[in-house]
């Protein structure tokens, strides 16, 4: 995490993992600032903290797919899916996900509200033990979603742009 606005997102991200009034945080900013390197290095720390034993991390995109939503998660938990309907799958789904105690669910690239009951992502009172993460770009969408925790990254410096073009070209 080279930039100082990455540490401090990745601090508050952490912090809000471990506390139980926290289920939805959203990492927001504009494109390119890192927030898919930022969530994937909060799931490998959480994975490795022992917070979570399972972390799902589904691409969502500008057009929403439930049922690719729904097949990503299933291939994560080793879930074979043989329903058609998204009900059915959902159904499949909510089976499997109700059997694990604590699951970090990361949304990535998330541009719109999608309804987390159709995919079937545990959330709220019915699931205490799942946190889900989120990261756009529009923060209005940290709202309409509920985010109780909302993190924004901001552009990085000329100075941190330089390191981190340095690191991705090779050189140290």
């Amino acid at each position: 995490m080279p930039s100082e606005s990455s540490k401090e997102a990745l601090e508050q991200i952490m912090k809000a993992l471990k506390d139980d009034n926290v289920n939805m945080i959203g990492p927001y900013g504009m494109g390119g600032v890192g927030k898919t390197t930022l969530v994937k290095e909060v799931g490998r720390r959480a994975k490795e903290l022992q917070l979570f034993p399972e972390v799902l991390m589904p691409t969502v995109s500008r057009n929403p797919n439930v049922t690719d939503i729904q097949d990503q998660m299933a291939d994560k938990l080793r879930l074979d899916i043989k329903e058609n309907s998204r009900e059915g799958r959902a159904d499949r789904l909510r089976h499997r996900l109700k059997e694990v105690e604590k699951m970090l669910i990361i949304l990535d690239d998330v541009w719109k509200n999608i309804d987390l009951k159709e995919i079937w992502i545990p959330f709220g009172d019915y699931h205490r033990g799942c946190k889900i993460l989120l990261t756009t770009c529009p923060p209005g969408i940290c709202s309409s979603m509920e985010c109780q925790q909302k993190v924004f990254l901001r552009v990085l410096s000329k100075d941190e742009a330089l390191v981190l073009f340095r690191i991705n070209a090779g050189y140290t």
